[in-house]
């Protein structure tokens, strides 16, 4: 047992990844003798009828109780934190340069950050976050949905990509690749999971998204699976399991954990070799797309004064590369450093309740 209460303050009831790393951290943290609370806050793709696993667990007092308080919020919400607390955040961020918001508001409010990946912390490090605060925290899995489950893959036919309407994932990209590829074939099948569909898109989402997925279901037939409903996390390892490879055109991820969830499952990735996977992603679990870095602001879902940078893949080399995935047998299961189990839940909960730990005392 650990002598230490912890408030959570954030949005649990969503599909949202944060949400769902949130969830991921609280129940293991339970598991490990932890005294947690929950400040639940509303906010993307919020639903109050979202099924939480072990509710009976959960306490919902929506204060502020014990010594620590952690948070996956918009730093614009850091003032509402208490002052005799400590502080810690959890954020990502996709681009290269952070708002100047975000600087001040970790800077002047929170004891300590955690970012997933090194490529995050390079960004929040240049756009000057105190160091003193910064630490790495890799994101996970839970063995209970995503593992292997003995299927070998030997020819590449079912392709699964999970994503959403918003530029940076590049839908619009990846599905003309895959029909440029696969036009012609009628063995092959792309499942695209939607966070959420739209019809009525944002500066920053695909315009005409809703329209852009019915022309593309027009021409594929029963070779593109859209679905867009809500799964359970049994759900969704079911559906990396169903297919033979992972693919995303995605150009920038501060960790990309449907990366990591496919190579749990013995799915390989087919995706770019930039910005937060990179910590996890190499030559033994991942084929990867050339690609170039540009200039962007359309893809920014919060605008900045400052150039921003994502990854723009090579088209014709993802045409070639699925063709070679198509006529060419899988080798071995994918392989990632330091084991898959270094990447479940339980373990990095250790990990963050030992930085913490010395945070709280110093503090």
């Amino acid at each position: 047992m650990h002598n230490i209460k912890i408030t959570y303050f954030g949005i649990v009831r969503s599909i949202s990844s944060w949400s769902k790393i949130s969830r991921e951290l609280i129940n293991s943290l339970l598991k490990n003798g932890v005294d947690i609370n929950i400040y639940e806050r509303k906010g993307f793709l919020y639903d109050n009828n979202f099924k939480l696993y072990n509710e009976e667990r959960l306490k919902f007092s929506n204060k502020f109780v014990g010594d620590i308080v952690f948070t996956f919020e918009h730093p614009i919400n850091y003032k509402y934190l208490p002052d005799n607390i400590t502080k810690i955040g959890f954020l990502v961020y996709e681009f290269t340069q952070l708002p100047e918001l975000w600087v001040e508001n970790i800077n002047k409010y929170l004891n300590l950050v955690f970012v997933p990946s090194h490529f995050t912390y390079d960004v929040f490090l240049r756009s000057g976050v105190d160091e003193k605060k910064l630490r790495i925290l890799r994101y996970g899995i839970n063995p209970d949905y995503y593992y292997f489950d003995g299927r070998m893959i030997n020819r590449v036919r079912s392709f699964l990509c999970v994503a959403s309407p918003q530029k940076r994932e590049g839908v619009d990209i990846l599905l003309k690749a895959f029909y440029a590829a696969f036009k012609n074939r009628d063995d092959v099948k792309l499942t695209l999971k939607l966070s959420y569909n739209t019809d009525n898109s944002k500066p920053f989402e695909i315009p005409e998204f809703k329209k852009m997925i019915s022309y593309y279901s027009n021409l594929f037939g029963k070779r593109l699976v859209v679905i867009d409903k809500k799964l359970s996390e049994k759900g969704m390892g079911d559906l990396y399991r169903n297919s033979d490879i992972y693919f995303s055109l995605t150009k920038a991820e501060s960790f990309g954990l449907c990366f990591l969830e496919a190579i749990a499952l013995g799915r390989w990735d087919i995706c770019l070799d930039y910005s937060g996977q990179t910590d996890f992603l190499d030559e033994n679990n991942s084929i990867f797309i050339n690609h170039s870095i540009i200039e962007t602001d359309s893809d920014l879902y919060e605008k900045t004064d400052y150039k921003q940078y994502i990854a723009m893949p090579d088209i014709d080399d993802c045409v070639k590369k699925l063709k070679y995935l198509y006529n060419n047998q899988i080798a071995h299961l994918p392989q990632i450093k330091n084991g898959i189990s270094h990447y479940y839940w339980d373990e990095i909960s250790k990990e963050f309740l030992s930085i913490i730990m010395g945070v709280n005392n110093h503090y």
